[in-house]
């Protein structure tokens, strides 16, 4: 909090010490410093700052204004949030467009593993537990027919219910996710068509959570990531794999026989309570979905797709970090205080 700022009592709302304008005024001179790699020093025309387009895109979650036109338009009609945003002239949403195509889908995963990383900084224990599911949303495309061409070639049909012996299907992507289950904050992510499974994606998870400094001993999943193969490559990362058994999979229906491997017994009260933390995700994807506008999905193949559910995931990781740098680490999980 900046010096001389008058602390307020547990009595007043919280509004009123996390906003917006709390949120856009931390440092994030680490983030422009990525930002400007894609620019070019030889460009004619003076480009918007990179910073103020990111600060944009994150406004646009907060607010769920559903396309970069309408944001452009926001913007446009409100000077104070121009200049809150740090924008000198208004922005049009082409240059949405063409500020996420010049930035790239490698730098946008870059300033999220960065965020990852300050955070861990201030909460020791980030990664300890970890918590691995995905969601599916549905492409911004129309469905594949016989005699058109496909709008988006990246999306595919992936499994997504089964009501009353009815199965559903989604056309689109899946998010795969792994978080702290204690702290509910996103690790890692990795970005694939609906039709790839939970259980071979796993192994990719493993690899992103270990090679960005994470260091789980505990990691948490539903039945679809079950495999003896995942058991094996947890139990040689020297993490203890919680994973629910899957039937399909296994001849004994209450555990098999490579159970006697498991670090911690499967049912015992241990991998009861371990396996419980396993909703940290589904909240996760719940505030992704619901309050961060995961859905909004106006873009089409992977690396325009990643841009969108990176951009929600920073997002949540910047509310994160400006909690702590206020000296409101109890509203980081909130976001509704920081709309407005």
């Amino acid at each position: 909090m900046q010096e001389g700022h008058t602390r307020l009592n547990s009595r007043q709302s919280p509004v009123l010490e996390a906003s917006l304008r709390s949120l856009f005024l931390i440092d994030l001179t680490w983030v422009e410093q990525i930002l400007l790699t894609s620019y070019s020093s030889r460009r004619r025309r003076r480009p918007h700052p990179p910073l103020a387009m990111l600060r944009a895109l994150i406004y646009q979650r907060l607010r769920q204004i559903p396309s970069w036109r309408q944001l452009a338009q926001t913007i446009r009609s409100d000077r104070s949030l121009a200049g809150l945003l740090g924008f000198q002239r208004s922005p049009s949403h082409y240059s949405f467009s063409d500020f996420t195509r010049r930035i790239g889908e490698e730098a946008f995963n870059e300033i999220f593993y960065a965020f990852v990383e300050r955070l861990r900084m201030l909460m020791p224990d980030l990664g300890r537990i970890v918590a691995v599911d995905s969601t599916q949303v549905d492409a911004y495309s129309r469905l594949p027919r016989e005699g058109f061409r496909r709008t988006d070639p990246d999306a595919a049909f992936g499994f997504s219910r089964k009501v009353l012996r009815k199965r559903f299907w989604t056309y689109g992507y899946k998010l795969h996710v792994a978080c702290d289950a204690k702290h509910d904050i996103p690790l890692s992510f990795k970005i694939a068509p609906a039709n790839q499974s939970d259980m071979t994606m796993l192994h990719d998870q493993l690899k992103l959570l270990v090679s960005h400094g994470n260091k789980p001993q505990v990691l948490t999943a539903d039945a679809g990531h079950d495999s003896k193969l995942n058991i094996f490559r947890c139990i040689k990362c020297g993490i203890k794999p919680v994973i629910a058994l899957n039937p399909r999979r296994s001849r004994k229906k209450q555990g098999r026989a490579a159970d006697s491997l498991l670090p911690i017994k499967r049912g015992s009260t241990e991998w009861n309570e371990y396996y419980s933390m396993r909703s940290a995700i589904e909240r996760v994807f719940a505030r992704l979905k619901e309050e961060l506008g995961l859905k909004d999905l106006k873009l089409r193949t992977i690396p325009r797709v990643s841009v969108h559910f990176t951009v929600c995931l920073i997002t949540m990781l910047m509310i994160a970090l400006a909690s702590f740098s206020i000296g409101r680490p109890d509203l980081y999980l909130s976001l509704e205080p920081w709309r407005y």
